[in-house]
């Protein structure tokens, strides 16, 4: 990668410093300096730490979050892509001025294209050709320039890369074609990129981890996470309601599929984990992120007026207030970005609830009766994500007993990780209404008003609601 001339003096003075209690590889930090010096990125906001680094990571709701993505949707516009789920892979994969990327902790550089072969390719490039892949270790190209003299190439590529046979290819068109139809079009799920997208919180638009490292530095991602993914773990986190047992069992024949099951209403935004899903790419569910469009604002409104419930009972407040106001993907993006923002005051509260040793009121709203169920799927089809029915199993074991511990414990540890934000009430919804409903708050807690606590409770975020409301 061709990087602009940075002072060896300067740098050796940056290497090795922490940020956010993670030591820079010397490379990664050569490569912020050439990012941010880039004429690409001119007029995306940076600041330096009193360690003279580039401060890397913004939180995107923070006023220098709103001002780079603001940034990245001028960026959009300038450049014909429309604002709605996946635009900002998509820009920031245009802009980046190498496609090529340095993991900050290992230093390794990955094309940020999707290129590679992900673990379900891996497996069948093993069983075609016999050869064995380490992920992320070669792309597809160098792959097939390896495989050049077996006589099967094109048929077994064909076979591997899903491409039909009725294409007339070549040996010396096959990489054009893949990179026409498949690397250029994010790969349909066969392909991975080097990192993830992940704007605007990092400068430059993706995950300072690379793919070679993400899987340990990312405990959701964690190879130990992500086989008992059978339970989302961001469920618990986000204190999300619905038969989250149901919907984890249905997830799981997604993967086994080779399927990513993209949630209409994102956990993470305060909607319900329930047994309804979007088939989609991994690539695809990756680049959408948390963000939601309007046909997913308009499947919630529809199923929520066939009565389902489709958002979890502390963030219906605002889902109330905004849901009307969405005419088209822009202002779903909005409203995603609101949401998201009410969830982060939500565990606030609750953090500040159990810091008063009010925990036994806050279970309340766990539903740790689900672990006591399986489920059972008839005639899943993968291609929509539906099933024709499903039968309930009771399981009052002792697994599901060790479940409903887990099920706790992760939920009051994502407690504790806000009880460490400083100055968690001051400055963040700036509302001395808010303030006044906290105090009164505590007080019916402490005298063990469970009843007239939770009424407070709703009232505190019926306020921040309305804050939301008229900041729209």
């Amino acid at each position: 990668m061709k990087r602009v001339k940075v002072n060896k003096e300067k740098m050796k003075e940056l290497e090795g410093l922490a940020d956010n209690k993670r030591v820079w590889n010397a490379q990664f930090l050569e490569y912020t300096e050439f990012i941010v010096s880039h004429p690409n990125y001119k007029g995306l906001v940076f600041e330096r730490g009193t360690d003279k680094r580039v401060k890397w990571v913004v939180t995107g709701k923070s006023e220098k979050g709103v001002e780079r993505r603001k940034w990245w949707d001028m960026q959009c516009m300038k450049n014909g892509i429309t604002i709605q789920a996946g635009c900002y892979a998509k820009i920031a994969l245009k802009l980046h001025p190498t496609k090529k990327h340095i993991c900050q902790i290992c230093g390794k550089e990955l094309s940020l294209e999707y290129v590679y072969p992900n673990r379900r390719t891996i497996l069948e490039f093993k069983k075609e050709f016999g050869i064995s892949i380490v992920p992320f270790s070669k792309d597809i190209f160098q792959i097939i320039d390896e495989l050049e003299k077996n006589e099967d190439l094109i048929e077994k590529v064909k076979r591997i890369l899903k491409i039909s046979s009725k294409e007339d290819i070549s040996k010396s068109t096959l990489k054009d074609y893949i990179r026409k139809n498949l690397v250029d079009g994010y790969a349909k799920g066969l392909l991975s990129p080097g990192a993830m997208s992940n704007s605007p919180d990092r400068f430059d638009g993706y995950h300072s981890d690379g793919a070679c490292c993400r899987h340990e530095s990312d405990k959701g991602r964690h190879k130990s996470n992500l086989q008992r993914y059978g339970q989302d773990r961001r469920v618990y986190e986000n204190w999300a309601d619905g038969d989250w047992k149901m919907a984890d069992r249905l997830m799981s024949l997604f993967r086994k599929h080779d399927i990513s099951a993209d949630h209409i209403g994102p956990i993470s935004l305060g909607f319900c984990h329930r047994p309804k899903f979007h088939p989609v790419t991994k690539a695809e569910n990756s680049a959408k992120n948390n963000r939601m469009s309007f046909n997913d604002v308009r499947v919630l409104l529809t199923d929520e007026a066939n009565g389902e419930a489709v958002v979890s009972w502390h963030s219906k407040f605002i889902w109330d207030k905004l849901k009307g106001k969405v005419t088209n993907d822009k202002d779903a993006v909005k409203l995603s970005d609101f949401m998201r923002k009410n969830m982060h005051y939500i565990l606030i509260v609750f953090s500040m609830i159990e810091e008063r040793g009010e925990s036994k009121f806050l279970e309340q709203f766990l539903n740790s009766e689900y672990s006591f169920f399986d489920y059972k799927f008839d005639h899943f089809d993968p291609l929509t994500g539906t099933y024709k029915s499903f039968k309930q199993i009771k399981r009052p074991g002792k697994n599901q007993q060790n479940n409903v511990k887990r099920y706790y414990r992760v939920a009051f540890e994502k407690l504790n990780e806000y009880k460490k934000i400083e100055n968690r009430r001051n400055n963040i919804w700036n509302s001395p209404e808010v303030d006044i409903e906290i105090d009164k708050l505590f007080p019916l807690l402490k005298e063990k008003k469970h009843i007239e606590a939770k009424m407070s409770l709703f009232k505190c975020f019926t306020l921040l609601a309305n804050i939301a409301e008229s900041q729209w």
